[in-house]
């Protein structure tokens, strides 16, 4: 390889940084469309770009169509800086900063990925951004959707952790079991 040519492969392996993050999600009550992996990875790019990819592997994916999760950021409290601002964050790609969702469908092999740009131009002068799973949802092939509880009820449309709860076509919600998952304990941190 040219000197050149493996200075710039150097240049840019070490200015992506790459962190991959790993949660298993498991059903106390051995409900089989529940149980899976979850890959989160993160990819600081160039030009104050972060790139999330995630990826679900299931126990049993022959069941499930879809999974929908929901990402938002923590609340100002849980921030460590001197001072009373908002932590604004990465503007991701169709969504802008704070929340984001995104899909993870069963042609895609259950992964996908969004792009979240940092504005230098404007400093909100936080240094660490923490972002937490705030809903679970898995779509099955019979037109149920699994919840998932993995930070709180949000006025009682989605199950506090650990909860599982199931709705059927038509709109009705059953408690079905509950899972190993802890408030807030799918999570992720970037720096900016």
């Amino acid at each position: 390889m040219k000197p050149q040519l493996l200075f710039i492969v150097l240049f840019f392996s070490f200015c992506n940084q790459i962190e991959n993050l790993s949660y298993e999600i498991k059903s106390i009550n051995n409900l089989e469309n529940v149980d899976t992996k979850l890959s989160i990875g993160i990819e600081n790019k160039l030009n104050s770009k972060t790139e999330l990819t995630f990826q679900f592997f299931p126990k049993n994916p022959d069941n499930i169509e879809s999974y929908l999760l929901v990402f938002d950021m923590t609340f100002r409290e849980d921030y460590q800086n001197d001072f009373n601002d908002v932590c604004v964050g990465p503007s991701w790609t169709k969504f802008g900063p704070g929340e984001f969702s995104i899909k993870l469908d069963k042609k895609s092999n259950f992964k996908n990925s969004i792009v979240g740009i940092i504005d230098k131009n404007f400093s909100d002068r936080c240094d660490t951004y923490f972002f937490y799973m705030r809903t679970l949802e898995i779509q099955l092939k019979d037109n149920k959707t699994i919840l998932m509880g993995v930070a709180s009820d949000y006025a009682n449309k989605y199950p506090d952790a650990p909860n599982i709860w199931i709705r059927n076509h038509l709109g009705e919600i059953q408690e079905i079991g509950t899972t190993n998952i802890e408030k807030y304990s799918i999570n992720f941190e970037l720096s900016n």
